[in-house]
């Protein structure tokens, strides 16, 4: 029986690395499906995704190539990993009041454009519990006035308990503190409404317009502690009149949300997202 797998890598750059990792997948009986490859020069370093089928009816692949792979692996310093694709993320949607987001992602996973899980929502407000009901999610909420350290606390007993790998901030308009940060490193995706992250804090519709800006856009980015300032998944732009109010602002901005925002989910599922430092390496 086949299973098809993904394998992340990255390493210094060098000659033959391309060769070397495709041979090994050869050798170990796996057939490339899709390879994206890409050589950050700046930084001298290398960084492959490939999706593979290889014969796994024994369920003990993943052994044999770890085996196999270990060995290519210290001669030449590649950080990687395999997983089969079958292992779906399980994904926690995080919100407050507005759906707009929270829509997108339950629509497109319904009708199989993500491949992901979604146990459960959580919010600050119990509004949207009627959205997670219309898509047979479960929907759970955190009392925030117990302060960041007991609400996180409660808020990190959900994620356990549902099994979620993977956090996605669908507009949840919390802060989250340094310590759940660290401990959920690269597994945080945010949604912030600017190109670049600009307009901080509320109204940003209004700030932008009080501005005259031409273009508005969204960034999708891992949250780090540093608010707003983490690793850019996904961007996007649309260019706006000066005829524009703000509520046709607000509007067209949620169009640019909603769309980078299930880009970055899909980009991440895929296994298509690397970090290194403050920024990420995508390759589409």
């Amino acid at each position: 029986m086949s299973a098809e797998f993904y394998l992340h890598a990255s390493c210094p750059d060098g000659p033959g690395l391309i060769a070397a990792i495709t041979g090994a997948v050869s050798e170990a009986g796996g057939n490339i499906l899709d390879l994206r490859q890409h050589t950050a020069v700046d930084i001298d370093t290398f960084f492959l995704s490939a999706l593979f089928e290889a014969d796994d009816a024994d369920g003990r692949f993943g052994t044999r190539f770890a085996d196999l792979f270990s060995g290519l692996a210290a001669s030449r310093s590649i950080e990687w990993s395999l997983e089969p694709r079958a292992r779906r993320h399980r994904v926690a949607l995080l919100v407050s009041k507005t759906s707009h987001c929270l829509y997108e992602l339950l629509i497109k996973q319904r009708d199989g454009e993500l491949d992901c899980e979604f146990p459960v929502v959580v919010s600050n407000h119990p509004d949207l519990g009627g959205v997670a009901a219309q898509f047979g999610v479960p929907f759970e909420t955190v009392d925030t006035s117990k302060g960041k350290e007991a609400y996180e606390a409660d808020l990190e007993g959900i994620l356990a308990r549902r099994g979620v790998d993977l956090v996605v901030l669908a507009r949840y308009m919390q802060i989250l503190s340094p310590g759940f940060t660290a401990r959920w490193a690269g597994k945080v995706i945010n949604i912030h409404h600017g190109f670049l992250p600009a307009f901080k804090g509320a109204r940003p519709y209004h700030q932008a317009w009080k501005k005259g800006v031409k273009l508005i856009g969204a960034t999708a980015h891992f949250v780090t502690e540093d608010l707003d300032q983490g690793p850019i998944i996904s961007q996007d732009v649309i260019r706006v009149s000066d005829g524009s109010s703000i509520a046709e602002l607000a509007r067209l901005g949620k169009d640019v949300e909603r769309t980078v925002l299930l880009d970055a989910l899909s980009l991440y599922l895929s296994r298509s997202v690397f970090v290194r430092g403050e920024r990420t390496f995508v390759l589409r």
